[in-house]
């Protein structure tokens, strides 16, 4: 179990530190796949615990790496960090409350919605000093994000990265360093709200958390060499893909939905949004001009 849990944290890690978006969503996945085949009865909330565990580490190893690169944008940490910390420990103190099949249904709908938001395009100019920063509409969008993280014990960065390219017009990359920050803080109060050693595997947390921090070290050493275009590219496979298995794993695991539909879904799920890539993906016309 540790080989596999290193191998999975290793993996995440690489992402998360590519992309900020996508890391502690496989960490949940594959936990949920190791329980169930492996017969290590994790239920969700363990699940949830183990994986913000994780995010912390790995967010915090990349976020300092990001710092020093000067890709963080303070102000958005700090109208977004707090609120987001706040609103996690309270809704992971609520989720305590609330069945294996809830958490994943909020889960697969959430990731639906950041797939559309993050492969439709977006601006990736730097945020101005000029422009007005939208101080109320943050703190609302932090806690709506920090709610829901604090729940599925994410970093949420599938869904801030949306925000912070679209809203703030952010790069990729200072959305991905900026993100691994609030991220951090979403994680804090996440794991806050599950104190309690009926929620914390400690044989799971630790191999995770060793490889996963090597793991963001690489992913952040590779955006250096990456451009900005395949940075986004690689998201919105990420993402896509994240939304397709997290919505078979609710069909099959939580609705018991027969085989067939869950095949149909999937398939007109990856469809849609290969075609949404194709056609909205900001890189076809970079190379085309």
């Amino acid at each position: 179990m540790w080989l596999l849990a290193l191998l999975i944290g290793l993996l995440s890690g690489i992402v998360i530190g590519l992309v900020t978006v996508g890391g502690s969503i496989i960490v949940t996945s594959m936990l949920m796949l190791m329980s169930a085949v492996f017969h290590l009865q994790l239920n969700m909330k363990q699940i949830v615990t183990t994986t913000a565990f994780y995010t912390l580490f790995t967010t915090i190893s990349g976020a300092i790496y990001f710092w020093i690169q000067r890709l963080v944008v303070h102000k958005i940490v700090l109208y977004f960090g707090i609120p987001a910390l706040l609103s996690s420990m309270i809704s992971s103190l609520l989720a305590n409350s609330l069945n294996n099949q809830v958490l994943q249904g909020i889960f697969a709908f959430f990731s639906l919605l950041a797939a559309v938001a993050i492969i439709l395009p977006s601006s990736n100019k730097d945020l101005r000093t000029d422009m007005e920063f939208p101080y109320v509409i943050s703190i609302i969008l932090s806690i709506i994000i920090g709610t829901v993280g604090g729940m599925i014990g994410v970093a949420a960065g599938f869904l801030y990265m949306p925000i912070f390219l679209r809203l703030f017009r952010l790069s990729v990359k200072q959305a991905i360093g900026t993100g691994m920050f609030v991220g951090g803080m979403l994680c804090v109060g996440t794991i806050l709200g599950k104190l309690s050693w009926d929620y914390i595997r400690i044989e799971v947390i630790v191999p995770l958390s060793i490889s996963g921090i090597i793991g963001v070290l690489i992913g952040g050493k590779l955006t250096t060499i990456i451009s900005e275009k395949w940075l986004n590219l690689l998201m919105c496979l990420i993402i896509a893909a994240i939304a397709v298995q997290t919505h078979i794993v609710f069909l099959a695991d939580s609705l018991m939905v027969p085989l067939p539909v869950i095949i149909t879904v999937s398939l007109i799920m990856s469809a849609t949004f290969t075609w949404l890539i194709f056609k909205y993906n900001p890189i076809r016309e970079r190379t085309g001009a």
